[in-house]
């Protein structure tokens, strides 16, 4: 498709997914550099977007907004004219948001890849290989459907120097020293089986090799952390401070711990080296890639089972045990060939 000059790039939600794809669009901005390349995600993660290279306009979707919504996010991809459409997603209402946009070919991936198999038939062509379904390989795969010798790259997320200043303030009020290695210890709402449990938050932070802060996010206003206990809290429309608390850990050094969860997936492409711990999740679908992945070294027949709320009658006992015994592995994604 060597004609094509404007690409749309449809990635609604949900946010660690987003950041997964972003390494493909840079891929493509690097080969070429011409081409004008969009990206449609929700209005609460088109932040994350800003400085990312190659991505040269972002369209923001009301994800609430009802039809009124999906006229204005239509009217609004229109007027870029697009020459292809990718639908990194793979449900109903992204493949419906490539179809609005107008573009003459619309791609995504094949059934096996996607959320709502049967909503690739609002696409005119969908590409398959013998792959583990990955969001970072999916939009990779489309991206070399456009240009085959498109590289692998990782997603790299890039805060300002403003941002960075803002968040090593943040860290001295939480009495952690930004200037000296620390470990971030993300803590998500209990009831998402993905969370890391209780334990293992208070294991990590009780070790005497660094100092290290919780950090908690808009989805929990209502966990209160403890008397003593140092911790970042992240409010609503603050994504960008991911970005910049990433980066700061990357400067000097530190490392994080956390879920596999969104703001594992922003801090990692930040620069931050981090470890993701997987129960309910399986790594070799939804790891950012470059992490460490810390499995159960004995998990339950139940797991992995990708469910948004656990069924165990004892609760998450996939993400129950001592994390010095947990099975590592880096994730990378080698190449695949489509078929």
């Amino acid at each position: 498709m060597t004609d094509s000059r404007s690409v749309l790039f449809v990635r609604l939600s949900a946010m660690g997914d987003l950041v997964q794809g972003l390494g493909a669009i840079t891929a493509l901005h690097r080969l070429q550099p011409r081409w004008r390349l969009v990206v449609a995600t929700q209005t609460t993660f088109a932040p994350l977007l800003d400085g990312v290279e190659g991505v040269a306009d972002v369209v923001a979707f009301e994800r609430r907004g009802g039809v009124s919504a999906l006229w204005r996010l239509r009217r609004a991809l229109r007027r870029f004219r697009f020459d292809a459409a990718l639908d990194l997603q793979g449900n109903w209402k992204s493949a419906l948001v490539t179809r609005l946009s107008g573009a003459r070919a619309r791609l995504g991936m094949a059934a096996r890849w996607r959320q709502e198999p049967a909503s690739r038939m609002l696409l005119q062509r969908t590409i398959d290989n013998d792959a583990v379904p990955h969001p970072a390989r999916a939009a990779w795969e489309l991206v070399r459907a456009l240009a085959p010798t498109a590289p692998f790259l990782r997603p790299r997320l890039v805060a300002t120097p403003a941002e960075m200043s803002a968040e090593r303030a943040a860290l001295v009020a939480a009495g952690v020293d930004p200037s000296r290695p620390f470990t971030v210890v993300v803590v998500t709402d209990p009831a998402d089986p993905r969370a890391l449990s209780s334990a293992m938050v208070d294991a990590a932070c009780a070790t005497k090799q660094r100092p290290s802060v919780r950090l908690l996010g808009p989805a929990e206003e209502h966990l209160a952390p403890r008397v003593g206990e140092s911790f970042l809290r992240h409010g609503r429309g603050e994504v960008r401070r991911l970005i910049a608390l990433g980066a700061v850990v990357r400067e000097v050094g530190g490392d994080v711990l956390g879920p596999d969860q969104g703001a594992s997936h922003v801090l990692a492409a930040a620069g931050a080296t981090c470890r993701v711990v997987f129960g309910a999740q399986a790594p070799a679908r939804t790891a950012p890639v470059g992490v460490v992945a810390l499995v159960h070294p004995r998990p339950p027949a139940c797991s992995p089972c990708r469910l948004d709320r656990c069924a165990h009658p004892e609760g998450p006992v996939c993400m129950a045990f001592p994390l010095t015994e947990a099975r590592t592995s880096e994730i990378g994604l080698p190449p695949s060939s489509p078929t």
